[in-house]
């Protein structure tokens, strides 16, 4: 065996340590944004922090570096997505066509209550309702009877 198959055994193993690391970093980070445009942003200071990374570790010696910075890079963007909570931009595309993250689509088609849960969950506030929790008027009148039992009769 040539030191070559160790090395690109090296670079997946970084590889894969980047992808892991990289999703946590990215679920943390996510944790704080709220707007569509904050996400946005995020991704693109990712791409960037990634490419600058990358080509540092061109300039070393050995490559393997390389796998742990696309690792990196590509978990972050991956917990990102997971930790905004919202299908955004091309996410939203591959969501539909696989037919996953239904709850995350449903929540892109109403932005601003989307945005009013990710607020609330970035400060430790409640999220907001969404259901109606308030009896009927006809309801009111007699206690609200759709949670009591019937009475029995004696005989």
């Amino acid at each position: 065996m040539s030191s070559g198959f160790a090395q690109a055994i090296i670079v997946l193993l970084f590889f894969g340590f980047g992808i892991v690391t990289g999703v946590g970093i990215g679920e943390r980070v996510a944790a704080r944004l709220v707007t569509r445009r904050a996400y946005v942003l995020a991704n693109v200071a990712t791409l960037l922090v990634g490419a600058i990374a990358t080509a540092l570790s061109c300039l070393t010696p050995g490559a393997v570096l390389i796998g742990l910075v696309l690792g990196l890079m590509a978990g972050t963007i991956a917990g990102l997505k997971m930790g905004f909570g919202e299908s955004v931009g091309p996410w939203k595309a591959h969501d539909r066509f696989f037919r996953v993250n239904k709850d995350q689509l449903r929540r892109a088609e109403n932005g601003e209550r989307a945005e009013a849960a990710r607020r609330a969950r970035r400060d430790g506030g409640p999220e907001p309702e969404l259901i109606s929790v308030q009896q009927d008027a006809e309801d009111a009148g007699n206690g609200g009877g759709a949670g009591k039992a019937p009475k029995r009769r004696k005989r």
